[in-house]
């Protein structure tokens, strides 16, 4: 179980890495702004990339490759809305033959009268 000053680091180091950006921090520059010893601040890294909160990239910089960590924007404003009215009255729902029926038995939808008739009714021309 994780103690509360590891959950604590963890939300100052991801807090720190949120404020540089899109300009990124690398790993020796975080450990220096936060005061931590690298060790640590690889292991708080580790955690935080398995919790998809950061990443890691290689940037360019004055012709060097460096690992630069970038926090990761989870906030989506996404609304789906979907009408389920039209499955109220599907005759699965209430046919005594839910529990039998399947694909190469007997009793399936391929087969099946009253499905076929609902889907010709509600399907619009």
């Amino acid at each position: 179980m994780e103690s509360d000053s590891t959950n604590n680091y963890e939300a100052i180091v991801h807090k720190k890495i949120k404020e540089m950006g899109e300009k990124g921090i690398s790993q020796q520059e975080l450990a220096k702004s936060v005061g931590l010893p690298i060790r640590e601040i690889s292991g708080i890294i580790k955690k935080l990339v398995e919790k998809k909160l950061v990443i890691k990239k290689a940037v360019k910089e004055n012709g060097k490759n460096i690992v630069k960590l970038f926090a990761v924007d989870n906030t989506y404003n996404i609304n789906i809305y979907v009408n389920l009215d039209s499955l109220e009255d599907i005759p699965c729902l209430s046919c005594k033959n839910l529990t039998k029926c399947g694909n190469g038995i007997h009793v399936s939808p391929q087969t099946c009268g009253k499905l076929s008739s609902w889907i010709l009714e509600k399907t619009p021309l």
